[in-house]
């Protein structure tokens, strides 16, 4: 039997060493070839994963119908999934590849090392075997893209040096922020373009990894699948600054509240790799402005001039560019990382895609990783959010379809955790939560900032949460800024015959005719059985409680269901149930935030959240519960019990000030990369969606409730109220 090549192995050395080893994994000294010098590090792993990444890609399957996720996006591009549109399910090198049973391996394992060194690249079978390489030679490359596919591919013919790129300069850090950010835009000076108004970092304030992909690539001009490392010359805290005060926070924090931080005792570590054009170039660049800006631009002058630097935002862009033809193959590596110990969690090939929906313009975007057989694995294998995060069915959660890297929303330049400190309150209310930690991202071997790695909510998350049939899962996402529905579908496949995409809530409108108010309880108990009325009672109050204005709730509203009822499942009822997501905009604006009446002015009408002229179907069927007696005592009951529970001020403040203890010491780092975007100050302390704005409002919002139940009963009680009810009723019923 050869030698065997392990790329989850623990690593010391005595007269180097560089981190305590904190596992019950073996350890074995590494002395590269042609090197004077050990490599140390401490990567670890448990068996099953290094199973996982030594198996070659035998177990892909073809491409098929894997993945109905369309990021966000519209119904018609639900179709590009489908198997008839292979040329689009086809990554960009599958012609190339062949999935057989050899695989590069490197000598030395991802992880942190004190000293530069010389690494050595072979070929192994399934087993992790060492095997001659009779036919072919190795390729690889140091600037992240796909050795199988990138014309910067070089032959192995010798070690390759492993080295401190603390002095190189920026290369995707470079790109003038023009070319891809539509905030911090002005008007150039002949008001026919823009320019921004924010420089690209220097050298000194992007910290830089080295990463490696290789592949082995035979005579007949096929590949084997490509496999990377990434590698840090020096300490962890000489790489992400701030990182032992971050990690000691979370280890105070996870003995304190087990129950939402049970895994942050690491620093979630992310290296991404991919192609620099699929990035940044015009044409397929999913990162930049590109063609796509370029061409709304020209039809945008041919009326006007450019007078107003938002403008750069409302235009087409490449970045806003949906579906699987917007996403680009990368290779992906994540490290659990504290102080004294590095280990490598996930290294696959995935997908990526630009997240988000207004923030897609912003200086800082979020991404969409998928995993896909396309790319080798169909999961993301790992309990990234701690084993006490459980399904219904008392499993963790360690399977993963598809997973965020969110900067933060409308706050990336701020706190960035507003959105998930409320949501981490609200884990035991009947709505949907996404888990999250934050998480630094290295893009290329370049610090890109400090992200949040999240759940993301489709179907897969559905199936391994609740235990409801994947394919079965309906989730539609509210917008009424871009659909005149007010609203999209973004899981669901239709019937046969059906192509409208109002099929899925046809249920909700035929109640709203039915119903012109749930007075009756028998009316009621019938509306109950198209939507879960402890969902919405909850949703809507958290939601109202913490003032999550502007956006919300023309936008960032979503609610699920299963097409087919099921018995025996709660979940797959058929009844459509919401869930929590960009919250951020709660408690924004500090104390000022406390005295708003949100059910009053909130949703742009005269009467706010109970307005019957609405055209959110979600706000609708709040309004139709709103008019039973039973359901509104249960809704200020829930509001109250916020107040005294959940969102108690002591309890709500702690819980603040264990996010702001993890977060702050990264925050330094990340505003030095983003020279004029903000400050750890202004994060912490400033007057706008810091930390401190979110205490000043939970300090004084509780005092504020009463009004907002008083203002509420005695309008649904009023008899012009009522007057509106009926009228509403019977215009609808004209139309």
């Amino acid at each position: 039997m050869g030698k065997k090549y392990n790329r989850f192995l623990t690593i010391t050395l005595s007269s180097m060493l560089l981190f305590t080893a904190c596992s019950n994994t073996g350890s074995i000294s590494v002395t590269e070839e042609n090197s004077s010098q050990s490599t140390t590090a401490i990567v670890t792993t448990s068996t099953s994963q290094t199973e996982e990444v030594t198996k070659a890609s035998d177990e892909v399957s073809a491409t098929g119908n894997d993945d109905k996720k369309d990021e966000q996006g519209s119904l018609d591009n639900k179709d590009e999934d489908n198997e008839e549109n292979t040329e689009v399910n086809e990554t960009k090198n599958s012609s190339k590849v062949v999935f057989d049973t050899a695989i590069t391996s490197y000598s030395a394992p991802s992880g942190f090392y004190p000293n530069e060194f010389d690494l050595s690249i072979g070929v192994v079978d399934a087993s992790g075997n060492e095997v001659s390489l009779e036919d072919g030679t190795i390729v690889y490359t140091t600037d992240g893209s796909d050795p199988v596919s990138s014309e910067t591919a070089t032959e192995y013919t010798g070690p390759i040096h492993i080295y401190d790129r603390s002095k190189d300069e920026n290369i995707l850090s470079a790109v003038n922020p023009v070319e891809f950010s539509g905030n911090y835009n002005s008007p150039n000076a002949t008001k026919d373009g823009f320019s921004c108004m924010i420089n690209a970092p220097g050298n000194s304030s992007v910290d830089k990894c080295m990463v490696v992909r290789s592949a082995v690539k035979k005579s007949d001009g096929t590949y084997s699948s490509s496999n990377r490392a990434t590698y840090f010359i020096g300490t962890p805290e000489t790489h992400i600054q701030g990182i032992n005060d971050s990690v000691k926070a979370m280890q105070a924090v996870s003995e304190a509240a087990p129950e939402y931080f049970e895994n942050s005792g690491k620093l979630a570590v992310v290296s991404i790799q991919m192609d620099y054009n699929d990035l940044f170039d015009g044409e397929v660049g999913i990162y930049v402005k590109g063609n796509q800006f370029e061409k709304a631009l020209a039809e945008y002058l041919e009326t006007a001039k450019v007078t107003d630097g938002e403008t750069a935002r409302a235009l087409d862009a490449n970045y806003k560019g949906r579906g699987r033809e917007w996403e680009r193959a990368a290779g992906i590596s994540i490290f659990e990382v504290n102080g004294d110990s590095c280990i490598e969690i996930i290294n696959q090939n995935c997908g990526i895609r630009i997240q988000g929906n207004y923030s897609r313009s912003d200086l800082i975007k979020g991404f969409r990783i998928v995993a896909r057989n396309d790319y080798g694995k169909k999961n993301f294998k790992y309990p990234f959010f701690g084993e006490a995060y459980k399904n219904d069915a008392g499993e963790t959660m360690d399977k993963f379809k598809t997973l965020v890297l969110r900067p933060g929303g409308n706050c990336a330049f701020t706190a960035k955790f507003n959105d998930v400190f409320w949501q981490s309150l609200l884990t035991d209310f009947d709505v949907e939560t996404q888990r999250s930690r934050p998480a630094i991202v290295y893009l290329n071997g370049e610090y890109w900032g400090l992200y949040l790695l999240q759940e993301d909510y489709n179907e897969d998350y559905m199936e391994n949460l609740h235990g409801v049939i994947d394919k079965d899962v309906v989730i539609v996402k509210g917008d009424a800024e871009k659909y005149e529905s007010g609203y999209y579908i973004d899981e669901g496949i239709l019937p046969a015959g059906e192509t409208d995409e109002k099929y899925f809530v046809k249920d909700l409108k035929n109640a709203f005719n039915t119903y012109v108010t749930l007075e009756n309880d028998a009316d009621y108990e019938e509306f109950c059985k198209i939507v879960d009325p402890e969902s919405f009672r909850d949703y809507f109050a958290a939601e109202l409680w913490f003032n999550n204005k502007w956006d919300w709730p023309g936008k960032n509203w979503s609610m699920w269901k299963v097409q087919t009822p099921v018995s025996g499942n709660e979940y797959a009822d058929g009844r459509w149930r919401l869930m929590f997501y960009d919250c951020e905009f709660g408690g924004v604006s500090g104390s000022g935030d406390a005295r708003v009446n949100t059910i009053k002015d909130d949703n742009y009408k005269p009467y706010g959240m109970l307005d019957p002229e609405t055209d959110n179907i979600v706000v609708s069927a709040f309004i139709k519960l709103m008019s039973n007696e039973g359901f509104r005592k249960s809704f200020y009951d829930r509001l109250n019990y916020l107040t005294e529970n959940n969102f108690e001020v002591t309890n709500a403040k702690n819980r603040l000030n264990d996010f702001t203890s993890i977060y702050s010491p990264l925050y330094e780092q990340f505003f030095n990369r983003y020279p004029g975007t903000g400050s750890t100050k202004d994060a912490v302390s400033g007057g706008y969606a810091s930390a401190k704005c979110i205490e000043d409002f939970l300090e004084k919002r509780g005092d504020n409730i009463q009004r907002m139940i008083d203002y509420a009963e005695n309008t649904i009680g009023s008899d012009a109220y009522k007057e509106k009810v009926e009228k509403e009723a019977l215009d609808k019923d004209k139309e």
